[in-house]
């Protein structure tokens, strides 16, 4: 049976010091990396043993992947590594210190930008090094980088992979892994599990706590899924629910 695994990265810097952090490139903290290792354990400890990674172009998310396939003892797994699992673009948010915005321009407004569905962040200005448009890691597979994106957007260009290279392996190999953000991660259970733009407001993704997902060969879902420690899955879940508040 085909056997998706989810996991958000470890902490990052950026998640450490509550800001917002999208496509700028930030490493795991020491916490981050043991996070992951953490996860490997939880891995290890179900007798799933995944046979294909997939990764974004973040090294957050890399580094998670890196530090998993070695305690697996995997390091020689196939990988593929991909734009279109990036962290949502937060525009001119992006390196803004979260609690800050959203006393500057209030709970309504903040959370339209950080839940809402639609809800676009203002947009990075084309010459600011934050847009990542001189980054050579997408120069070869986009004409112009995101200057921000709403969770639709994500929705949007993530679905290509999901029911393209994604499906593809899990049909081929029967369980994947798959390293990703918190707009990521939403983006795919919203897809699978069919959840409506309302309530996908109110999911918050654990870091660096596998999520299972059993699927049948046309991606639904033939059971439902869960997180492979539920408990601490929720108190992160909470923690992310909180942040800037």
């Amino acid at each position: 049976m085909p056997t998706l695994i989810i996991l958000r990265h470890g902490q990052s810097e950026f998640n450490n010091l509550n800001k917002f952090c999208g496509w700028i490139d930030a490493k795991l903290t020491e916490k981050g990396k043991e996070q992951a290792r953490f996860a490997s354990n939880l891995i290890k400890q179900s007798n799933l043993s995944p046979q294909f990674l997939f990764t974004s172009k973040l090294t957050r998310t890399i580094q998670t992947g890196n530090i998993i396939l070695e305690e697996l003892g995997l390091l020689w797994l196939d990988v593929e590594k991909t734009w279109r699992l990036n962290e949502r673009h937060y525009g001119a948010l992006q390196g803004k210190d979260k609690s800050s915005i959203r006393e500057k321009v209030g709970d309504e407004q903040y959370m339209y930008w950080r839940r809402a569905y639609d809800g676009c962040p203002p947009l990075i200005d084309k010459e600011d090094s934050g847009t990542s448009a001189i980054d050579e890691r997408y120069k070869y597979v986009l004409d112009e980088v995101p200057r921000g994106e709403s969770l639709h957007m994500v929705v949007d260009r993530l679905k290509p992979i999901l029911y393209g290279d994604i499906q593809k392996e899990l049909n081929k190999r029967g369980v994947v892994l798959v390293v990703a953000h918190g707009s990521a991660c939403r983006s795919i259970l919203k897809l699978i599990k069919g959840i409506s733009d309302e309530d996908i407001k109110d999911v918050n993704f654990p870091n660096a706590i596998p999520l299972v997902m059993e699927l049948d060969k046309d991606m639904n879902l033939v059971k439902d899924e869960y997180y492979l420690d539920p408990k601490i899955a929720k108190e992160r879940a909470d923690a992310v629910a909180k942040e800037g508040f």
